[in-house]
């Protein structure tokens, strides 16, 4: 049917129309012709006999006929929803996603790269969420004759794998007393006559111990070390009128080897909140996973509030106080910066026990021996926070980041710079420390070729 026959006028589609079909077949010329028009025409009564008749038409016809039916001027708008769709939950979910959006928030990319949603260990989770019963997770688009998971035997499910897995670990595994060696080859001595040799060798388990292969076929997690290994060190933060600032420098040291000298310890959490990390790496990447899974929980959320600092200090205090009740501490000394719910700036740190203390500028590792002092000197006590300016505060965090690359052997002149105000996080990474002298080196007693 062309777009012209489909917007003929009323009057036009009455006369042409119907005269062609009237002619194509007299019993539709009754049906046609005992109505009156009475607005757009609506086409011929669909009766059994009208029906059964129309079915042994020709196409020519049928689409004829079909003309009748449509109105002069068709209707494009979107229809209305059922009653009661969409819920108010559901607006509000889709308000939330468009302004993230708009935002070039996208959580189709923040989930392929999430680490935490790799976690094999979350499959139950995620079914539960997505509303998949542990049978379903087995089915499959082939026919039931072929595919019947409900005669599946026991060994054909996952569950009895790993436990047929288990037990096939937890057999003890015998050593053997001998080792054979087997050559094959030909040897020519003066009777030219090739030698198949056998030797057995008695392994020197008094020596080396017994050999156990244990280690290869092992199933749970691996648990390295219980204790650091490559650390980071201080995180230093001031409070400021309106905001506040943190910085921390981009070195991992493995013992004392500067091993990596590109890791940010500086960790945006939302719009409102920074967590700065101290102490070792491994356990600092599992605490950054903790916040991701919890960043992607609170942008799917359809309420739209998302945690503030001080909320997001208290979860990771909570963290490290169970961990520290379980005798397996997260190894780190943490700062969260940002704001409370009252939009005031917050300040506060935790460490690996749990324990929590604020204060108007706070340091970890070395910082809280040499750049805490210099911050205190800098903003005594009586020196109420609305004096201090955003440029006063981040100008003091250069000046301690800059005694730290002097004095502590565990830092880096390269460091990351946050600073968190009403308008959002502003992150400065890859920054480099200026103006640096090392001439009062030569004053220190024992420096250089000096004896006293």
């Amino acid at each position: 049917m062309s777009q012209a026959t489909a917007y003929h006028s009323p009057a036009r589609t009455e006369s042409t129309t119907a005269q062609a079909t009237t002619s194509a077949h007299p019993t539709v010329r009754e049906a046609v012709l005992d109505r009156e028009p009475s607005g757009p025409v609506l086409g011929p009564a669909h009766e059994d006999k009208t029906s059964n008749i129309i079915d042994g038409q020709s196409s020519t016809s049928r689409n004829l006929i079909h003309d009748l039916t449509l109105p002069p001027v068709p209707n494009l708008d979107i229809p209305p929803s059922p009653p009661g769709s969409p819920t108010p939950e559901a607006n509000a979910k889709f308000t939330h996603f468009l302004s993230l959006k708009n935002q070039n928030v996208h959580f189709n990319e923040k989930l392929a790269g999430s680490a935490s949603l790799k976690n094999p260990s979350l499959l139950k989770k995620l079914m539960n969420h997505a509303g998949i019963d542990e049978q379903a997770q087995y089915s499959s688009s082939l026919p039931p004759d072929i595919w019947d998971i409900s005669n599946l035997p026991n060994w054909g499910y996952k569950e009895e794998l790993l436990r047929a897995q288990k037990e096939l670990n937890a057999r003890p595994k015998g050593q053997r007393d001998t080792i054979e060696f087997v050559n094959s080859g030909s040897m020519s001595y003066n009777t030219d006559v090739a030698l198949f040799l056998t030797y057995p060798v008695k392994p020197r388990d008094d020596v080396y111990g017994p050999y156990d292969s244990s280690y290869l076929h092992s199933t749970g997690p691996k648990a390295h070390t219980q204790s650091p290994a490559v650390t980071g060190t201080s995180v230093i933060a001031v409070k400021f009128n309106g905001g506040v600032a943190i910085a921390a420098d981009n070195l991992a040291s493995y013992g004392s080897l500067s091993r990596f000298t590109d890791v940010k310890r500086l960790r945006k959490f939302g719009d409102a909140a920074v967590v700065g990390f101290s102490g070792d790496v491994s356990d600092m990447q599992y605490i950054d996973r903790l916040l991701e899974s919890m960043d992607i929980k609170e942008n799917y959320s359809a309420h739209g509030n998302q945690l503030n600092a001080k909320n997001l200090h208290t979860y990771l205090s909570k963290v490290l106080y169970k961990r520290r009740s379980e005798f397996n501490p997260l190894w780190n000394h943490i700062l969260v910066a940002g704001f409370d719910g009252d939009k005031k700036p917050f300040l506060s740190s935790a460490d690996l026990l749990g324990t929590t203390f604020s204060a108007p500028h706070l340091a970890t590792g070395f910082g809280a021996h040499l750049a805490v002092p210099i911050l205190r000197r800098l903003f005594p006590e009586e020196h109420p926070i609305e004096e201090i300016s955003k440029e006063d505060a981040v100008s003091a965090l250069k000046e301690c980041l800059k005694v730290l690359w002097y004095r502590d052997a565990r830092s880096l002149d390269k460091y990351s710079l946050a600073v968190i105000t009403q308008d959002g996080v502003e992150v400065h990474e890859d920054q480099q420390i200026e103006a640096q002298s090392w001439a009062f080196a030569e004053g220190i007693k024992g420096y250089g070729a000096q004896a006293v």
